[in-house]
């Protein structure tokens, strides 16, 4: 039966990730509401007018997903090495 190796976590602990995740949603309504106008949109073929609110959650949208896609690509762990014995005259000049 193997251990839980993390130390436990004590009652007084602040889940820091929870906060700041729902303080960012709070900022972010209140900047939605308070960009509400139509503005023009230039994409790279062709421009359209749309509300800034569409705008503002296209893009709160894909930097959430790019960033759920960037901290869950992860390259393969390397196998350890065995450290190799040392050479009596290795690194001797």
């Amino acid at each position: 039966m193997e251990r839980d190796r993390r130390p436990p976590r004590r009652r007084d602990d602040t889940n820091w990730k929870a906060i700041l995740a729902v303080s960012g949603g709070v900022m972010l309504v209140w900047f939605i509401i308070a960009n509400s106008r139509q503005v023009e949109v230039t994409w790279w073929v062709f421009t359209t007018s749309t509300s800034l609110i569409v705008v503002i959650l296209v893009s709160a949208l894909l930097g959430a997903g790019l960033m759920y896609l960037f901290t869950r690509v992860r390259p393969a762990r390397r196998p350890e090495r065995a450290p190799r014995e040392r050479d009596p005259g290795e690194g001797v000049r």
